[in-house]
């Protein structure tokens, strides 16, 4: 083949890309244009600049700090020896790997396996419970569990309603003495009988259980006791337990425990990364409603994971269509001004001229332009944004009892006539416009930049060089957005492997705190203190209220307060403090009895730092381990410590050192 003049070899890549299809079950929903399955694909671009490059294990630990939620102990051995080129490749066919102990770990959590639908049924928000009191659904006749979960709830609710009119009609005075306590609904010998018995028949009691007297007796039971109540109980005998006290925290608790819990053990190590980065990018807050985190599960299982490296147009389709992006963003409410829903029907005058367009909703529409795909800067106007609202309405969500909740198209509600779009003119189709306008943004040049640019801030740096992104988008386009494609070009990139972008990005809190437990081997038993863990350092998951998404850049985050607290976490960490659930045991990591300070510090410091850790940081951290050492067990006077003391004792100033270095500035950096 005769190349072009001047066109050398090494700028020309030609790559075959195996393009994502739209869903089978959805044939009639494919986005206009699609490319055929398997297509060359030749892309010409400029030489890449000349960078020094780092080098050695320090390309193992760099890969690993960016493409994963960090190094565990032994993992960067593990790399080295299958090879930096081979793991990333695996990585970058995130089915091809081998997640069965996962799953496994995950099988604690049934209701993440349930449809929305099935969710809400099993699990009632407020909002069923309320249609079941006004009567518009009926509580389970045949199904026992699920009976006595309505029920409950249907008499918490009216208490809970009498409770605030009686409020509101006598308020309490300002010194009003407080309300006398409760009576304990079983007596002591009661609730001893029913711990006492086996896991069967102690549910069985429970059910049992007048409506309404589940909670009191819950909440009556110490710490212990409700250990003891859920002892050799199934997951879905556990996952009834919560439900019969609060069906919504059932979701909730399993929904962030397992996100936590994937990010700690997953193989799929960059699978997970890049969903948390659309989870970002296509943020959907879980509080604006209270019930969005029925949703989230199929949004994040469904919608965002098996996506997260492949076609970006399909990801931009299921974002569109899923009850959570409609829900937070309004679209479900969306209602055409000139539709046959809004005019009544035939024979109805038309608006008012130059009147508001009445039920029509621009929240999606902004979004998904400014935020999804072209960017703040990406040539759209206040027109656009409205002709796009009216292209979507009619996209809504069919809600219980009807089969719901789940994505429809209600074609009364759609606006009808032609709409221009960015200087497009997307004729009357009904559905098949919002596809066309999908198409329209998944494939423009502004898409591309700002999608690769925010790619290369979460990977390179935070100000990335423009000549990255602009490569980055030439293959973005050339592969139909291939997400998988657009990363493999960016870890091969020389700006990735670049001396100036090593260590370089500083750890939001929630890479701050994962990293953390992965670097030190925790063993993570209760995930919720791991998802305290991140909220209380100011990125609760799913927890942004504005649709933008937490900050990806490094100032945000890091500030004499955020880093104290950070201090605070890794101490409480390493010390096995936050909890029973969390824990570590720094001498077994090491495989010792006990070390000397000096050689303790360097031993902790490649299991967690991997070498990475200043003169200054390990001359500070040996100065505050000689000024203040941990404190010694008690014991009385003149009785030498036993085996088991000794190690707790050693293990005890090994816990002083990791949770110095987790919370050290070297640390803090990726």
């Amino acid at each position: 083949m005769q190349k072009p003049p001047g066109l050398t070899t090494s700028r020309l890549l030609i790559c075959t890309l195996a393009l994502t299809q739209v869903c089978e079950c959805l044939p009639s929903f494919a986005a206009k244009k699609n490319p055929p399955p398997d297509q060359a694909v030749m892309v010409k671009l400029p030489a890449p600049p000349k960078l020094k490059q780092i080098q050695g294990d320090e390309r193992v630990l760099h890969a690993l700090d960016r493409l994963t939620f960090g190094p565990r102990p032994g993992e960067v051995e593990e790399v080295r020896a299958m090879g930096l080129d081979t793991w990333i490749t695996q990585q970058l066919h995130p089915a091809a790997i081998d997640d069965t102990v996962m799953d496994k770990r995950l099988e604690q959590f049934p209701a993440m396996r349930l449809s929305e639908e099935d969710l809400t049924r099993k699990f009632p928000p407020g909002s069923i419970i309320r249609q079941v009191e006004n009567g518009k659904i009926s509580t389970p006749l045949f199904n026992a569990t699920e009976r006595a979960i309505y029920e409950n709830q249907v008499v918490t609710d009216r208490k809970k309603q009498e409770q605030d009119k009686d409020k509101a009609k006598n308020p309490p005075a300002v010194n009003s003495p407080p309300p006398p306590a409760t009576p304990p609904v079983l007596s002591a010998q009661e609730i001893a009988a029913l711990l006492s018995l086996a896991p069967g028949p102690r549910m069985t009691k429970l059910l049992a259980l007048p409506a309404g007297e589940y909670g009191p007796v819950r909440h009556q039971l110490s710490p212990v006791q409700r250990t003891a109540l859920e002892d050799g109980m199934s997951p879905e005998q556990r996952e009834t337990l919560i439900a019969l006290d609060n069906p919504r925290q059932v979701v909730q608790n399993e929904l962030l425990q397992s996100r936590v819990l994937r990010a700690v053990y997953s193989q799929r190590q960059l699978q997970e990364v890049m969903t948390d980065f659309w989870l970002n990018h296509f943020n959907v807050f879980q509080g604006k409603t209270g019930e969005e985190i029925y949703s989230l599960v199929p949004y994040e299982r469904d919608v965002i994971r098996p996506n997260a490296l492949g076609s970006f147009e399909v990801l931009l389709y299921e974002t569109a269509t899923s009850t959570a992006m409609m829900t937070y963003l309004d679209n479900a409410g969306s209602t055409g001004p000139h539709s046959f829903n809004a005019m009544g029907g035939p024979g109805r005058p038309l608006p008012p001229k130059n009147a508001s367009p009445k039920g029509l909703n621009e929240n999606y529409a902004r979004e998904l332009m400014e935020l999804h795909t072209l960017g703040v800067n990406g040539g759209y106007t206040q027109r656009d944004v409205t002709e796009v609202a009216r292209v979507f309405t009619g996209w809504t969500i069919e809600q219980p009892p009807k089969g719901g909740p789940r994505f429809v198209f209600d074609a009364s509600r759609h606006e009808p006539g032609i709409k221009r779009v960015l200087g497009v003119n997307i004729k009357e189709n009904g559905f098949k416009e919002g596809l066309e306008v999908l198409h329209l943004l998944a494939t423009s040049p502004a898409t591309a930049h700002f999608i690769c640019r925010q790619l290369a801030v979460r990977f390179v740096s935070d100000d990335p060089p423009q000549s990255l992104v602009d490569r980055l988008s030439t293959v973005f386009l050339a592969s139909n957005g291939n997400i998988g494609e657009v990363m493999r070009f960016l870890v091969q990139s020389p700006e990735f492997w670049s001396v100036t972008s090593y260590r370089a990005k500083i750890k939001t809190p929630e890479d701050f705190v994962i990293s953390a437990v992965r670097a030190g081997g925790i063993d993570v038993q209760d995930a919720n203190v791991v998802v305290k863990a991140i909220a209380d350092l100011g990125q609760p998951l799913y927890g942004r209220q504005t649709p933008d998404g937490y900050s990806m850049l490094s100032a945000p985050w890091i500030n004499s307060s955020a880093l104290l607290e950070r201090m605070n976490f890794s101490l409480a960490l390493a010390g096995n403090h936050l909890s029973k659930g969390v824990t570590a045991d720094w001498l077994s990591q090491l495989g010792a009895v006990s070390l000397l300070p000096d050689l303790e510090e360097r031993q902790i410091e490649n299991l967690i730092m991997h070498g990475q850790v200043s003169e200054k940081t390990r001359t500070l951290i040996l100065q505050q381990l000689q000024s203040n050492p941990a404190q010694p067990m008690p014991v009385a006077i003149g009785q030498p410590l036993n085996p088991a003391q000794a190690h707790q004792a050693a293990d005890r100033e090994a816990a002083l050192t990791a949770g110095l270095l987790f919370g050290s500035p070297d640390f803090q950096r990726r």
